[in-house]
């Protein structure tokens, strides 16, 4: 049977949704992957290595999107059972890792096929493994934010791309203002910490995607000098913004009204 805390269902984790995720996100995985080398932006561990990042901020915030439930599916009237903070927090955090499960197994999986096949040197793919694990959960965190924000799984997901589309995206939507701002560089800093995908540039040694052809023209970043951040630095990054987003959600969803025995509350 499912569990239900009044704002979210945590679904039990079958075999066949595991298995149903693995296969979509491998799909997706082989897609990204053909895209990445016909592009040429590296070379196919480090196209692997991208394809991954993108498979992972791509499902992660769905995933977590989509174990949100409307209160009024389940509890009339929005009544919900009495919880205290703690106990909110705790079931947020808990709803937060049952959902990612699937992805998990996914990057086992990936990682596993990266080291075989791809012949990715072991240290990166364990770098890899802890670098996706976490993006997993920040992402996976701000999409169950979105989700209770807008009390909607589409709309929760939908805000998460857009943020990780800026962040991701902060590079080149800073080209126009090269004719307004002589210099740029001071901001260069945060947005290359700021950027999950960079952190594949520092685990394989050398990679410099921004001054790839495709892209060298469109950032003005390729024309100052610049250093990549260490990449444990873009994960530390969004696990702030994956913290904050719990936060928020814990903050929206945690009782209003100080608990009593035998009393049902409303959230928020």
């Amino acid at each position: 049977m499912s569990e239900r805390n009044g704002f979210f269902e945590a679904e039990r984790i079958t075999p066949k949704s595991i298995f149903i995720v693995i296969v979509v996100e491998s799909f997706l995985q082989w897609v990204f992957y053909q895209l990445l080398l016909s592009a040429k932006i590296g070379l196919n561990a480090e196209c692997f290595a991208f394809a991954q990042i993108f498979v992972v901020l791509l499902t992660a915030p769905y995933l977590t999107a989509i174990s949100f439930r409307e209160e009024s599916r389940s509890v009339d009237s929005g009544i919900m059972l009495v919880l205290s903070s703690a106990s909110v927090g705790k079931r947020i955090l808990r709803n937060l890792i049952i959902s990612l499960l699937p992805l998990f197994a996914w990057i086992l999986l990936s990682s596993g096929f990266a080291t075989i096949v791809i012949g990715m040197p072991i240290v990166k793919v364990l770098n890899m493994i802890v670098a996706l694990t976490l993006f997993s959960l920040a992402a996976g965190a701000v999409g169950l934010c979105g989700a209770r924000a807008f009390r909607d799984t589409l709309f929760g997901t939908l805000f998460t791309y857009l943020l990780l589309g800026v962040l991701i995206g902060s590079a080149f939507l800073i080209k126009p203002l090269e004719r307004y701002i002589n210099d740029l560089q001071p901001i260069f800093g945060p947005i290359l910490h700021l950027n999950p995908v960079i952190a594949v540039c520092t685990i394989f040694d050398g990679l410099d995607v921004l001054r790839n052809p495709l892209f060298y023209e469109l950032t003005p970043i390729t024309s100052q000098d610049y250093t990549y951040p260490a990449w444990y630095m873009n994960i530390l990054w969004q696990l702030v913004i994956g913290a904050c987003s719990l936060l928020w959600t814990w903050w929206m969803c945690r009782p209003t009204k100080p608990v009593s025995h035998g009393v049902v509350l409303k959230f928020c």
